[in-house]
């Protein structure tokens, strides 16, 4: 007999799943699944009449997609599932989830049990406003040749994620995922999707970052946003809304409103002196899921389920489980390992307090010329940034080569709505609340790559003897650094002759616990004036490139058109104010 479970606990869940999980020495529960990652190629929007759709946003049609809904539905209704509501939000903006989860594979409920855990429970009250239908096995084949009959070129193995927002102005978002057996693919993004973009059409600001009490480091996928989020005073990791206060049409303070209740973190090279590793190793006190880690007598194996195929850890016989392998990856076959812990695990006074958003941190992991750190005080510039954020891609994504230099909107991932709405939105806040030295807000560019690793075409340069060359950020500059802004430590900033941003003068870096960060990120030290010159001129059609492709068509290009331009606007100084800046700054 067909079963709903509804609401399940930690302990149905550790019964129901103890043929598929792994309990580490360390006491972790470990799970594998087939899909090492999500794909971003794959989803899809239907939208009502009208609704405009931004940069990379592909539509369905809206027909065709309403009848692949229907089939899934007749599919679930005939299948055990697992029904949970919950809430995505803290106050004052709270949404109501209903994420419906078929176990007709019984492993496939490690989905919702990640996802108990990241999520708020139900508080009984907020109206269910967001749906997320999640089927992670290969749908039968009946039900497969249904979609066929109009739509043709459906494959029932190749994952689908298909939103459908045509009831958006009743406050109804659905979401339905068909073969996706990965929880960030099919938990995780689509609940995050849906309810920025309820936010969005309620006029609050979304963040792709984590933060602190007030202070948001945001970015790309596999930039550091964790690392550099993740301590004793973490109060959000990844998702994030802002409802902006307004005195008088003016943007006076912004209140952070966190998503999620615990941390989907990535396991790649942790290390005990990783911040994320508190959270790794709290599984004797509170419940740590972990899945696709290597682990000491452990291996991943395809076995059959019923008419499924999963992919499970086994211990390898006469052996016990032992400790995850955070840098080995030999065994899972994938770097993009996953765990989740508790913010509460790392912050015991989490959530008890108001979020008022003082400083404003977007994370880049670049290869060339980029400063360590740079404070933007132009509003014009911190939109531009913010709209064209880049990064090296990450094996995190799919569908996109490791190592690849990629730009993007500052959550485009997560977006389904026209990007220049967001964009007039935090010109507004920047202008209003002011990003001076005198301001109300501070906005700063982090890099967590490296400086002069590479030259202008994105080869990694070499020495003599073949290793390479530039000096890598690592996390314990850029932890000081950001300690340093939230105190309110640097006293003297000055003025980049190329780009007009405000860097630390560097000797008080160095007296503030910096190791030798004037000789260690000298960009004369990798490069040649004009060389470093060279990189700004690629920067600048890069940028302006983008942004122009970006906003095309959409409302509000033309007022956004000082953004659009505002690279182009740039007058390069000449190489000798290049040679005089760093000599007389960093020798």
């Amino acid at each position: 007999m067909r079963k709903i479970i509804k609401n399940p606990d930690n302990d149905f869940f550790i019964e129901y799943l103890k043929p598929y999980y792994v309990r580490t020495i360390d006491g972790q529960y470990l799970f594998g699944c087939t899909q090492p990652g999500r794909r971003p190629d794959r989803a899809f929007y239907m939208v009502p009449e009208g609704f405009k759709l931004g940069y990379g946003q592909k539509s369905f049609p809206v027909d065709i997609g309403q009848k692949i809904y229907k089939v899934a539905m007749e599919y679930l209704d005939s299948v055990d599932m697992v029904v949970q509501e919950s809430i995505q939000g803290e106050d004052p903006y709270k949404t109501g989830v209903q994420i419906t989860t078929s176990v007709d594979c019984p492993h496939s409920a490690y989905i919702p049990w990640i996802g108990k855990h990241m999520t708020f429970p139900h508080d009984g009250q907020t109206k269910l406003s967001c749906f997320n239908f999640i089927v992670p096995e290969i749908l039968p084949e009946e039900y497969a040749e249904k979609i066929r009959e109009f739509w043709p070129e459906y494959d029932p193995k190749v994952p689908l994620t298909l939103y459908d927002f045509t009831g958006m102005e009743k406050d109804v978002r659905k979401v339905l995922s068909l073969r996706v057996d990965y929880f960030g693919g099919a938990y995780k993004k689509p609940n995050l999707t849906m309810v920025w973009n309820r936010g969005e059409a309620d006029g609050l600001v979304s963040y792709h970052g984590g933060c602190t009490l007030d202070r948001i480091v945001k970015g790309l996928s596999g930039t550091g946003k964790t690392t550099l989020t993740v301590g004793p005073m973490l109060e959000q990791d990844d998702a994030l809304l802002g409802k902006v206060i307004y005195q008088n049409d003016t943007a006076k303070s912004v209140t952070i409103i966190g998503l999620e209740a615990a941390s989907f973190a990535k396991s790649e090279g942790l290390t005990p002196s990783s911040p994320e590793w508190a959270g790794l190793m709290r599984a004797k006190e509170t419940t740590v899921i972990a899945m696709n880690i290597d682990c000491e007598n452990v291996n991943y194996e395809m076995e059959p389920e019923g008419r499924h195929l999963i992919r499970v850890p086994r211990v390898e016989e006469g052996k016990k489980a032992g400790r995850l392998l955070t840098t080995e990856y030999e065994r899972s076959g994938t770097k993009n390992g996953r765990f989740i812990f508790d913010f509460s695990a790392l912050n015991p006074n989490w959530n008890r307090e108001k979020k008022d958003l003082k400083a404003e941190a977007l994370v880049f992991k670049r290869y060339n010329t980029m400063e360590p750190m740079f404070r933007v005080v132009d509003p014009r510039m911190a939109v531009a940034l913010d709209s064209a954020c880049e990064s090296i891609i990450t094996s995190a994504v799919s569908g996109k080569k490791a190592g690849a230099k990629v730009r993007s909107y500052a959550a485009t991932d997560f977006m389904a709505r026209e990007q220049s709405q967001q964009a007039l939105l935090k010109w507004k806040i920047y202008e209003d609340m002011d990003l001076s030295l005198g301001g109300n807000l501070i906005f700063f560019i982090m890099n967590s790559g490296y400086v002069g690793r590479n030259d202008i075409e994105g080869n990694t340069r070499k020495d003599k003897e073949g290793n390479p060359l530039g000096e890598k950020i690592r996390v314990e500059d850029s932890k000081r650094l950001l300690e340093l802004i939230d105190n309110d430590e640097i006293s003297e900033w000055i003025s980049n002759p190329i780009f007009g941003h405000l860097v630390p003068n560097p000797r008080e870096l160095e007296d503030k616990g910096v190791r030798e960060f004037s000789s260690r990120f000298n960009l004369m030290r990798y490069y040649t004036a004009e060389q470093i010159l060279d990189f700004a001129k690629q920067d600048i059609n890069e940028r302006t490139s983008y942004l122009k492709d970006l906003f095309h068509g959409q409302e509000g290009e033309e007022e956004l058109r000082p953004i659009i331009e505002f690279w182009n606007n740039i007058k390069l100084p000449d190489k000798k104010a290049v040679e005089r800046f760093y000599k007389k700054n960093y020798s």
